[in-house]
């Protein structure tokens, strides 16, 4: 049944279903994506990474290190193994910089950046920060569900927030150029960093992240983290995973339900795309299901193995944008350049 849910959209049929105006937008936009897992038993280049661009996707983050405990060897040893298979690849380019996208952007190739969901690979000392930003990820998440020394996740018992190695590791993440995500992480933890990032003027970001007065899931984000994220300049990328939208098929409209109460809350400019796709459905939901304390059932939304939105689905995204009056400029800052904004200002 997962499988079914996630059948492969045909690109072309889906852009013949969208008016030639979210069509030409989503073409003449650059859009980024700001989450797709990429740790080892999710990386398939060649059936995920090209039907990205052929459907409109300019730049992706890739999760290089997930939730999962991994050692410094193996998150090394990763990270030197998808830098060989994107280096042989002649579509593909590992970027750094704003320049960077724009130069892969010119000459026709994804452009791909990095980040962990994640702060464990920085438990051995705060130096590790600025040898990872230099190995190219680009934000972090404080935590992933449950706790670790930085601080709570969003599915703990528990809200303590940020620890006093947490204060650290925000404080060095701003000082290397790493934007602070959110994503996953405790409410508290979310604010105390927020707070402890105020005198910075770094803006802060939520990756992939719904809203929790849309979907009441403790894996979406209540609207004073809305609120405050903007306060920062920040941006939050709509996931689209079926659970966190209440939406066995994660359905674009379920999406743009989101984006709507972001936008309505704080502005369209504090709304991204952080899509969050898994080809292996089934794969992801065995793995949560044997991992019952870092994934408990939510509650108020039950449990259904829904799918995950797909790459093609953005441009449908266009299209209820459009639909509903957008600015045509509020809607390239959605497909991204919101996320592009943030990126340039703290990137160093």
């Amino acid at each position: 049944m997962v499988e079914a849910l996630n059948e492969t959209l045909d690109v072309e049929a889906v852009r013949a279903s969208v008016s030639e105006r979210a069509a030409a937008m989503v073409a003449a936009t650059p859009v980024w994506d700001m989450t797709m897992p990429w740790a080892p038993r999710y990386v398939d280049t060649n059936r995920v990474l090209p039907r990205f661009p052929r459907a409109g996707v300019d730049v992706i983050s890739l999760t290089v290190m997930g939730g999962s405990s991994s050692s410094l060897e193996d998150i090394f040893l990763h990270l030197a193994r998808i830098n060989a298979e994107i280096d042989a690849h002649p579509d593909l380019i590992r970027c750094g910089s704003i320049a960077d996208i724009d130069a892969a952007l010119a000459a026709g190739k994804l452009a791909l950046i990095y980040h962990f969901q994640e702060t464990r690979p920085f438990d051995r000392g705060l130096e590790l920060i600025p040898l990872f930003y230099e190995l190219g990820i680009r934000h972090a998440l404080l935590a992933y569900n449950s706790r670790n020394r930085v601080g709570d996740g969003c599915s703990d018992r528990q809200d303590s927030g940020l620890s006093r190695w947490g204060v650290a590791v925000v404080k060095e993440m701003n000082r290397v150029g790493m934007l602070v995500d959110g994503t996953h992480s405790g409410h508290a933890t979310t604010m105390d960093a927020m707070e402890v990032m105020k005198d910075t003027g770094n803006p802060f970001i939520f990756s992939h992240s719904n809203a929790y007065s849309v979907v009441p899931h403790y894996r979406n984000i209540k609207d004073d983290q809305i609120e405050a994220c903007a306060a920062t300049g920040g941006v939050i990328g709509i996931n689209g995973l079926g659970e966190f939208l209440d939406d066995e098929t994660a359905s674009s409209e379920s999406m743009y339900r989101h984006i709507h109460h972001i936008a309505q809350l704080v502005g369209a400019r504090h709304a991204g795309l952080g899509l969050d796709f898994v080809l292996d459905v089934g794969g992801f939901w065995d793995w949560v299901q044997a991992n019952p304390h870092m994934w408990p059932e939510s509650p108020s939304i039950p449990r259904r193995r829904s799918a995950f939105a797909q790459p093609e689905q953005i441009l449908e995204l266009a299209e209820l944008l459009l639909k509903d009056n957008w600015p045509e400029e509020d809607v390239r800052g959605v497909l991204g350049g919101n996320f592009r904004r943030v990126c340039a200002q703290v990137w160093k």
